[in-house]
């Protein structure tokens, strides 16, 4: 029996009394860990029975948020107090340390050939879809587990089990070759060149990527990123170990969400031609119509990001720019329908009209007690007349206007009733409106003297039936809403296109020059009311932002421009996330370019939703302005001036 005592990373101890010598650290640490979940373990000791025992008081915690990381004089601070007090390592918990260190001694002598024969494998096992050719890795994992060796529990353990595998893996194969003559004088010269520099350098690699891993919360390209610039900042692990938990920090930034907003933000103000302008506009901007949010470069109207607009859709890689225009089109098409209704509702209203209407005229016309002679002598007085004038005017000299009144005067000779000549007065109506078609004529062309013309005939249809003024008044006023109906319907037909709208079948997209076009003749000539007129002019500048692209347009190959852009947003991006390089250590950092060329995939999609809400964008415009980021490289810097490279890398 003994009394073990376990240490959390807050300082605080419990002791668990009596314990049997059979239970073994792993144990003891799988007990802990279930017990106190939110807390982070440093160690597991056995003490003297007669130790005074000490019971844990604190509640369980959640785990921070944001956890400090151990330096490396923190991690082994047990053992070293241990060793300082004169205390011994015994029992289990010697046993266990062996037991590690023996796990990462295998994987030591493995390395060479698991580095040149397991990348050839995995390939054959790619190939094949099966495992056909085991790794040697994966072989040694297996052997190591059915000798029951034990592995690493904690994030500490994790942490320097990765460390000591890797000085391992580099002294093992530098040793082979200082004794072995058959070695290859470069691959001797690989290996011996420089022990110092590359000693610390594969310890610096595992220590800051398997720091971030365990501490950083960093997925794996950020730990690819990590790992890279470790092996770069040479030397001195003890003297930078008091700057680790800053380094690592620094180096998670730009994988973390709030790293990403940040970036995003900053390509969006370099980008923007009045960054603080454009945050204000994204915020006020209030869409002219609803059913659908409108771009950053149609709320802003900020030229730079106007131009960025078509760079930026070529990243959207999952199709959100097409479904905001099929929303954009579909919120228009809305409008244009609800004023322009349908055939059906058209026909639906000249019926209800004629119910209302026909009673009225056949009332007028039954009381009508005029012979015929008499009435054709009042048209004669009337419209007869007013053709008369026409054709003495000066239009009357045009051969259109001539061959009309004539045409419509011998009309008028059919009409020898009230009744019979409400029926010429149609002719002459769908003659006005081009309706009605007759070799050699233009009857449009004469449409002001028809319209004359055809008020002289209602003057003489009601002084002979009185009252047919009644049902012109009700005709008309029920007309009124049928005409701007008609009027709606061949609006809509004119500005839409034969490209059918991919998100709404049965829609078709609207053509913005068609649409402008439309309104500037609605402008001088229509049958719409007001209202309908200043609705589709809120559609008109609704269209018109959504192609101000276009007006940014410069000369030149629009795939030159666009991957100018690409690349300028990708140097934004990359120097946030890497900073500034000097020459001397771009050199050194060639290995990693295409990772300080390349644009996360999530910062990409963040810039395509920022284009997409303008109130996105000026949010994150808006936390960029106060926010510091700290890049990749700044850490580099300091860790090469302290250790003297300063010169070497051109950073003095």
């Amino acid at each position: 029996m003994a009394d073990i005592k376990v240490r959390f990373a807050d300082g605080e101890e419990i002791i668990y009394e009596n314990t049997p010598s059979s239970v073994t650290a792993d144990e003891v640490i799988a007990r802990a860990q279930k017990e106190f979940s939110g807390k982070q373990i440093t160690s597991v000791e056995k003490m003297n029975p007669s130790s005074v025992v000490e019971q844990a008081t604190t509640s369980k915690q959640p785990i921070p948020a944001k956890r400090s990381i151990p330096t490396i004089n923190e991690m082994i601070a047990p053992t070293l107090d241990k060793l300082g007090g004169g205390e011994t390592i015994v029992g289990d918990d010697f046993l266990r340390q062996l037991g590690l260190t023996g796990r990462y001694s295998a994987g030591a002598a493995t390395a060479l050939p698991e580095m040149v024969s397991d990348p050839f494998s995995n390939i054959i096992n790619s190939i094949a879809g099966r495992e056909v050719m085991t790794p040697i890795a994966k072989t040694r994992l297996r052997a190591l587990d059915a000798m029951n060796l034990p592995k690493p529990q904690t994030p500490q353990e994790r942490v320097v089990g990765d460390i000591t595998q890797a000085g391992l893996s580099l002294a093992v194969p530098a040793g082979i070759a200082q004794k072995v003559q058959a070695v290859p004088q470069a691959l001797k010269s690989l290996l011996l060149d420089a022990p110092s520099v590359q000693t610390a350098s594969a310890l610096a690699a595992p220590f800051l990527a398997s720091s971030g891993r365990e501490y950083g919360n960093v997925g794996e390209m950020g730990q690819m990123g990590l790992g890279i610039l470790g092996s770069m900042s040479v030397g001195g692990m003890a003297g930078s170990a008091p700057r680790v938990g800053q380094a690592v920090s620094s180096a998670v930034k730009p994988f973390t969400d709030a790293g990403r907003d940040v970036i995003a933000g900053n390509v969006l103000r370099q980008l923007a031609r009045n960054p603080d302008q454009a945050i204000e506009a994204g915020l006020a901007y209030k869409p002219s119509i609803s059913g659908y949010s409108p771009t950053t470069a149609q709320a802003t109207r900020d030229v730079g990001l106007v131009g960025a607009e078509t760079t930026i859709r070529g990243l959207d890689q999952t199709g959100k720019f097409g479904a905001q225009i099929g929303a954009a089109n579909k919120a228009r098409m809305v409008i244009l329908d609800r004023m322009g209704k349908d055939a059906d509702a058209l026909a639906l209203a000249v019926t209800k009209r004629n119910e209302i209407t026909k009673p009225l005229r056949e009332q007028a016309f039954a009381q009508a007690t005029v012979t015929p002679e008499t009435f054709q002598s009042g048209v004669t007085l009337t419209a007869n007349k007013v053709i008369d004038e026409i054709l003495a005017s000066p239009a009357g000299a045009r051969g259109t206007v001539e061959d009309t009144m004539n045409w419509a005067k011998n009309e008028l000779r059919r009409g020898t009733t009230p009744e019979r000549m409400y029926e010429v007065r149609k002719d002459l109506r769908d003659a006005a409106q081009g309706l009605l078609r007759k070799e050699g004529s233009n009857f449009t062309a004469a449409k002001t003297q028809l319209e004359q013309v055809i008020r002289a005939v209602d003057d003489a249809i009601v002084s002979a039936a009185p009252g047919y003024r009644d049902y012109l008044r009700k005709y008309a006023q029920s007309s009124r809403g049928i005409e701007r109906l008609e009027a709606a319907q061949n609006f809509r037909g004119k500005v839409l296109t034969t490209t059918p709208d991919p998100s709404n079948a049965g829609d078709y997209l609207i053509s913005q020059p068609k649409f402008t076009t439309a309104i500037r003749n609605v402008r001088k000539d229509t049958q719409l009311s007001k209202t309908q007129v200043a609705v589709f002019e809120k559609i008109a500048k609704d269209l018109d932002d959504g192609v101000l692209n276009r007006a940014v347009k410069v000369p030149g190959s629009d795939t030159f421009k666009n991957l100018s852009t690409a690349n300028i947003i990708g140097g934004i991006i990359g120097k946030q996330m890497y900073g500034e390089v000097s020459p001397g250590l771009m050199k050194l950092t060639g290995p990693i370019n295409w990772l300080y060329n390349g644009t996360d995939d999530a910062i990409r999609e963040l810039l395509v939703d920022a284009m997409l809400d303008p109130k996105l964008a000026s949010r994150l415009m808006a936390v960029a302005k106060t926010t510091t980021l700290e890049p990749l490289s700044n850490e580099l810097k300091r860790k090469a001036l302290s250790l003297g490279y300063g010169a070497t890398f051109g950073l003095e």
